[in-house]
C-alpha cells in the first residue's frame, strides 16, 4: 500500500527527532544540565527555545532529552514484546489446561489498567527511570500475550495448517515453519502501538515525578518542570508537549497504516489461494 501524507510526515518527523537525539552533542552549544542565562529568559537568537526555571537551555535539554524518551520508551516496548509474545505464543503451543492457566493470568493482570500496574511495580521497586522502563514494560504484556494468543489461534484454523496436520508434521515444526512466519508481521504491526504506549506511559509516570532526579533531561520530566511557569513562561511546556504529542500521533499513524497493510497482503493472498 501507498504512503499518504501524513504517513510520510510522520516518518520525516520521526526520522528529525531521532537524528536530533543521536546528533545532540553536535547541534546544541550548551550543557543541558548547567546554567547559562538568567531564570526563565524568553526565546532569542541564542536561546531559541528559552531558559528554564533555573537557567538552563531548554533547547540543549529538548535535544538530549530525545534520547532518554526514545531509547527508554523502546526499551519498554522491547520488554513487552518479549514477555508478552513469549506468554502469548506459549499458551496458544502448550494448548490444554496450561493455557486457560496463562490466559487467566493474564486476564487478571488485564483487570489492572497498565499505567495503575506499573505504578504500583513502581511504589514496590522505588522510583527511577530504570524503574519506569521495566514497569512500563510489564504493564503492556498482558495486553500483548492476548493479542498474540488470538492471532496464533486465527492462523491455527487456516487451511494450510490444517493440510500440515494431515501431513503429519507435529506442533513444533508447525510452529515453527508456518505459524511463526505468520504471526510475526501482524506482532510487528502491532508493536508500532505498544511503542506509542509505553512512550506515553514512561513520559507520564517521569511527569508525576516518579523518574526520581527532577535534574534529568527527559520530556516527561521537563513537561513536569514548567508546569508551575505556565503564565510567565509558556514555553517551558509547549516544546516538550509538542514533541511528545507530535511523537505519539506519528508512532499511531505509522501503526495505522501497517496494521492496513499487513491485512491488505493476507487478504491479497487468500484471494490468490
Amino acid at each position: 500500500m501507498r504512503l499518504h501524507l501524513r504517513q510520510r510526515l510522520s516518518i520525516v518527523w520521526l526520522a528529525l527527532m531521532i537524528i536530533l537525539s543521536l546528533a545532540a552533542p553536535l547541534l546544541v552549544q550548551h550543557d543541558p544540565l548547567q546554567p547559562v542565562a538568567p531564570p526563565l529568559s524568553p526565546p532569542s537568537r541564542n536561546l531559541p527555545f528559552g531558559a528554564d526555571n533555573l537557567g538552563r537551555d531548554l533547547w540543549s535539554r529538548i535535544a538530549f532529552g530525545g534520547r532518554l524518551t526514545l531509547s527508554a520508551s523502546c526499551l519498554s516496548a522491547v520488554i513487552t514484546l518479549l514477555f508478552g509474545g513469549f506468554f502469548g505464543l506459549l499458551a496458544a503451543y502448550v494448548e490444554g489446561r496450561l493455557e486457560r492457566g496463562i490466559l487467566w493470568f493474564m486476564n487478571a493482570l488485564l483487570a489492572i489498567p497498565g499505567l495503575l500496574l506499573a505504578m504500583l511495580l513502581i511504589t514496590v521497586m522505588g522510583p527511577g527511570l530504570p524503574t519506569i522502563i521495566l514497569a512500563v514494560g510489564v504493564g503492556g504484556a498482558p495486553g500483548f500475550a492476548r493479542l498474540a494468543n488470538s492471532v496464533v489461534h486465527s492462523i491455527q484454523q487456516s487451511d494450510f495448517i490444517e493440510a500440515a496436520k494431515a501431513l503429519g508434521a507435529d506442533r513444533g515444526w508447525i510452529l515453527r515453519y508456518h505459524i511463526l512466519p505468520n504471526v510475526k508481521a501482524h506482532l510487528l504491526s502491532f508493536a508500532t502501538t505498544y511503542y506509542a504506549w509505553s512512550f506515553l506511559g514512561i513520559t507520564t509516570l517521569a511527569f508525576l515525578g516518579f523518574a526520581g532526579d527532577p535534574s534529568i533531561a527527559e520530556w516527561g520530566v521537563l513537561l513536569n518542570s514548567g508546569r508551575s511557569h505556565l503564565i510567565d513562561a509558556p514555553w517551558l511546556i509547549l516544546w516538550p508537549g509538542l514533541a511528545i504529542s507530535l511523537t505519539i500521533i506519528s508512532v499511531h499513524s505509522l501503526g495505522d497504516w501497517l496494521a492496513s497493510d499487513v491485512q491488505f497482503r493476507a487478504d491479497k493472498l487468500t484471494k490468490q489461494c
